[in-house]
């Protein structure tokens, strides 16, 4: 059998405009390569350059100083990573801490998750094509340069690739409401993938069966039914990030 070929795609729009000054640091500081093209009004032609001057920044792309668009317009690239090159690649990781949407629906909500998981230094997003919220110009303005680190991974099929990983040694941890409280949690999973559901649904049935674990917050007083998917995520991945840091000492 012939072996698929590594390959990188890049976002079913093309490319995406962020219109943050601090997305655009972000994206300068750490992948100014994804830049294509700035369109920024005259007015602010000193605070690009002083931006670009405190990053050291010599673009390759156009800068177009115009009045066509009332404020800052970075068309960015989102590269999207192919499933098997991302399986070859987390193979090899000694420890990785790796963010997965069972088919979140909201595209700010995708933009909030993926800031977060590179807040914490997460590399990777796996995201399902299909009935999933797309990576748009909302997520890119939520994300607020978020994507200049993480990198998403686009799967054919969710369960099939939690599978492929846990044959990679990584353990997956599910986010669900009747799961172990995350603070009670003893082990330093080394790799793990932590999965986050709809917003409606929460993780599915299927991908549940597929955990290792599932994990849940606990409430101070417990008055509403669940919180929102990126606040949850917030929640639990600096839990994990804590417990594996005091299991180090």
């Amino acid at each position: 059998m012939k072996k698929p070929q590594r390959r990188t795609s890049i976002s079913p729009s093309g490319g995406l405009y962020l219109t943050s000054w601090s997305g655009l640091d972000e994206y300068l500081r750490a992948r100014p390569d994804l830049i294509v093209s700035i369109r920024c009004p005259p007015a602010d032609k000193k605070k690009l350059e002083q931006l670009l001057a405190k990053n050291q920044s010599s673009l390759s792309c156009s800068i177009d100083y115009s009045e066509v668009e009332k404020g800052l317009a970075v068309f960015v690239e989102v590269p999207v990573l192919d499933e098997f090159a991302f399986l070859e690649a987390a193979a090899k990781s000694e420890r990785e801490f790796i963010l997965a949407c069972d088919h979140v629906t909201d595209t700010r909500n995708l933009g909030a998750l993926a800031r977060t998981a590179a807040y914490f230094g997460m590399r990777y997003l796996i995201l399902p094509k299909d009935r999933q919220a797309p990576i748009s110009g909302a997520t890119l303005g939520t994300a607020q340069g978020a994507f200049a680190y993480v990198q998403p991974v686009m799967v054919t099929n969710l369960g099939r690739t939690l599978n492929d990983l846990k044959e990679r040694a990584y353990w997956i941890l599910a986010a669900d409401m009747d799961g172990q409280p995350v603070e009670s949690i003893r082990q330093d999973y080394e790799k793990k993938v932590l999965v986050l559901g709809a917003e409606d649904k929460g993780v599915s049935q299927g991908i549940l069966a597929k955990a290792d674990l599932t994990v849940a917050i606990s409430p101070a007083e417990p008055k509403l039914e669940s919180l929102n998917v990126s606040v949850a995520a917030g929640i639990l991945i600096h839990a994990l990030h804590a417990h594996s840091a005091a299991l180090k000492k």
